[in-house]
Order: structure tokens, then sequence, then C-alpha cells
């Protein structure tokens, strides 16, 4: 299956039948999932999506509907005849590896462009010609100008993407939709329900905490191979202290809120969920391209430390985006997730260092904390899963295309939220609960002590 995904863009289609493949082989399920889908023909309009309540139990199986939404080409067959084959949308593994090397040389490329805007901007506004001649004071320079940097850096790579997205999303057109239309029907325009952004919000600090304690652990061990293998690169991170102090100290809340949350979030998400992981999504399955979008999310943090904790973050990201089928849920948990650790940032030159570094997860949890914090991830992650939009036609029939993406169907349909399973909502709930209540607990304490 994997290397399926790898080698071959174009399937063969052949008429739908519910188990015609092995179910241990397939991510579909039936029939309470539409399964694998594909670039669609026009969206409903808002007035045709409306609520028609739950879908059928497996007992009562709806006639299924699954067609190719992309071009059709001809493709032989060993007998002759000829059957429509679909071009799966998205980027390929290789092709989402090149994204992942983009993503960083645009990093690069902005940063260096920033430092020497910073730079001349410093030699003109002084005066001082001498001062492009010396490291140490345009070091410090930089260091100083650390926000307008970073800041600069973003907004460029935010640009960058949005065109990249753009262009890489127009394949293949669509005669029957415009150019905007298209591109929000593929990257996922459907509102965020309630039910889903209750819980998202929910998630955001057990999610943080449970992640910032990885952090600590991959660092742990990361610093301990530099001190036994000494040849081995020392990456820096914006969670390194001098940095992060720099950097608060360079910028108010808003603007550091916007430099590390909103304009990463608006970014990360158009590249790692929106284009990259709807190719491999498309290629390999929900499971293998969760998992490969998730960890080529995690790598393009560079430090090995932020590459282990990120991962499970980018894994949580795409099942939420699957799940609401809108592009603008994985923003926002993203932008929670950073705008939290911003406001700890911010905190942390000005409040008790203890306190603060419970609340980012940069100290050692209890584990009556730990424990609730990443049971509620994983609980997360399910309750997401199970309880995702699907689209359901006038006639009652699911609508199964070839593979999963997060688009409407053509035509009016309804969206559907699956059930929600009552052992996986009780589960989650009583983890939500217990974390808040011991971190509730564990943060009263260290400002007492305080």
């Amino acid at each position: 299956m994997f290397i399926r995904c790898l080698l071959h863009p174009m399937i063969e289609i052949t008429p739908p039948t519910p188990f015609a493949e092995d179910p241990q082989e397939s991510d579909r399920e039936f029939p309470s999932t539409s399964g694998h889908e594909g670039d669609a023909g026009p969206s409903p309009n808002e007035t045709e999506v409306q609520e028609r309540g739950e879908p059928a139990p497996p007992e009562a199986a709806p006639e299924l509907m699954m067609e190719p939404m992309v071009e059709e080409t001809g493709v032989p067959r060993p007998d002759g005849d000829r059957v429509p084959a679909v071009r799966i949308p998205g980027p390929g593994p290789f092709e989402a590896v090149g994204w992942l090397v983009g993503v960083v040389i645009v990093h690069l490329v902005a940063s260096v462009f920033m430092v020497v805007m910073v730079a001349m901007f410093a030699v003109v506004s002084s005066g001082d010609r001498t001062l492009a001649e010396q490291p140490k004071k345009m070091q410090e320079l930089v260091n100083s100008s650390i926000g307008v940097v970073m800041g600069g850096d973003q907004f460029l790579f935010v640009l960058a993407v949005l065109v990249a997205v753009g262009l890489r999303l127009a394949i293949p057109g669509d005669p029957q939709l415009g150019a905007m239309a298209r591109l929000h029907n593929r990257l996922g325009r459907l509102r965020i329900r309630l039910s889903h952004l209750l819980p998202l919000v929910a998630a955001v600090i057990p999610v943080s905490l449970a992640c910032g304690q990885l952090f600590q652990a991959a660092n742990r061990v990361w610093r301990s191979l530099l001190e036994w293998m000494p040849g081995l690169p020392d990456v820096q991170t914006v969670q390194e202290v001098n940095v992060l102090s720099n950097l608060v100290e360079s910028m108010p809340l808003p603007a550091l809120v916007v430099v590390l949350a909103v304009l990463p979030a608006i970014g990360e998400e158009l590249v790692f969920r929106g284009a990259i992981g709807r190719g491999l999504v498309a290629r390999c399955g929900v499971i293998r391209g969760v998992l490969l979008s998730s960890l080529l999310f995690a790598m393009a943090h560079v430090h090995p430390a932020h590459v282990i904790s990120v991962f499970p973050l980018g894994v949580l990201l795409h099942i939420v985006y699957l799940a609401t089928r809108s592009i603008l849920a994985p923003v926002l948990l993203h932008f929670l997730v950073n705008g939290w650790a911003a406001i700890l940032a911010h905190a942390f030159l000005r409040a008790d260092e203890g306190t603060v570094k419970l609340l980012s997860g940069d100290e050692a949890a209890p584990w009556y904390v730990l424990v609730p914090a990443v049971l509620s991830g994983i609980a997360a992650v399910g309750y997401f899963w199970q309880t995702r939009v699907e689209f359901q036609f006038e006639n009652g029939r699911w609508w199964w295309p070839v593979y999963r993406s997060v688009e409407c169907p053509p035509g009016p349909a309804a969206a559907v939220r699956l059930p929600v399973p009552a052992r996986l909502s009780v589960l989650l709930g009583i983890a939500m609960v217990v974390f808040y209540a011991a971190f509730g607990w564990e943060v009263t304490r260290a400002v007492a002590g305080a």
C-alpha cells in the first residue's frame, strides 16, 4: 500500500461495491463514513447544506455513491476495455519533501533578507558606515531587533505560502468553479461546529503542557548527546532563554502573539495540512497520510527536541482538519497553542518563574497532572475522528468518492456529524475534568508558595 502511494498517481475506478477491498487494507468504513474524497465539482450553497440528523446504523446500510471527481482519462485494461481513471491531487511523498525543503529555504532567505534590511537601516540612520565592519556590534544590533527579524521572516513566509499553495491547489482545474471557489472548496470551507469548537479550545492547555514536557525530556537527551558527541550541530531553538528574552523584550505582547502565533498558524497550516496533507492522505490513506504529513511538519521545526515534541501536535491538527472539513479549525488550534506559549513567554519576565514554568510545561509536572493531560490529547484525537463530518444525499446515499479529502460534494447534500460514541465522550470529559482540577491545584500551590 505504501509503495503504491509513492509510485502510482493514477488509479483505476471500477464499479463501486461496498466491500470490494479487504477491510484490513482499506481506510473506508461502511456505512458511517463517506470514504476517500476527491476534487469536487461545484460546492453546495450554504442553504443546501443542512442538518439531517445522524446517519443510519450499520444494519440499515444506505446505498453508496462513489464517483471520480477529477479529470477522467481512458486507462487500458488487459481485456482491451478502457475504464475511467482518476488523478490523485496534491503532492505525493517526494513532492512533499520538496515542499519541506522549500519551507526551510524560504525561512532562511527571508531571515537573511531581514537581517540585511535591519543592518542597512542601522547604518543609514546612524550615519556610521564603519558599523558594517564591526561584527560584534552588528550581532548586538540584530539581537536587539530580533522581533523585527522574526516578524519580517514570518510575514514573507506567509506571502510565499499564499502564492505557492494557491497555485498548487489550482491543479487540476475545474471549469464549473471559479478560482477562489475552487480554492475554498479544496482547503475546506465548512464552518466549525460548536460540538467541535468546545473540545478544540479545551484541549489547548493539556496538549500544550504534554508537548512541553515531551520537549523538555527530548531536549535533555539532545544535550546529553551533544556532550557525548561534540561534533553534532548545536541547533538553537526559539525556546532557549536568551533568544526568548530578546524576543519578548523587543516587542509588546500583541506583536509577540502575531509573530509567534498568528503568522505561523496561517502559513504552516496552509502548507502542511492544506497542500502536503491533502496529497498524502489522498494517496496513502488517513493513517499513513496523517503520520507522514505530521512528520514533515515536525521536521520543519529543525531542532531535534522540537521535532519529537511537535509531532503529536501535528497528528491532532490533521485529525481536526479532516474531522471538521475546515482549514480554519487547525489554524485556530495552532494559533491557540502558540498564543498560549507567547503569553507565557511574555509573563516569564514579569511573574514568578516557577509558576510560569509549570504553566508552559518547562518544569517537570506531577504525574497526576501529566497523565490526564496525555489522556486528554489522545481522547481528543479519537473524539474528533469519530465525530467527523460526512455528506449524505437526499436519497439517503453517502458520498464515498475515490479518496478522502475535506471537500464538499457536487450538488445539494447534507453535512452530517457522526454520532458521538458514549464511552469516548465520557473518557474525554473525565480526562479534561481531572486535568484542569489537578492543574488548577498545582497553579494555586505555586502562586501561594511564591
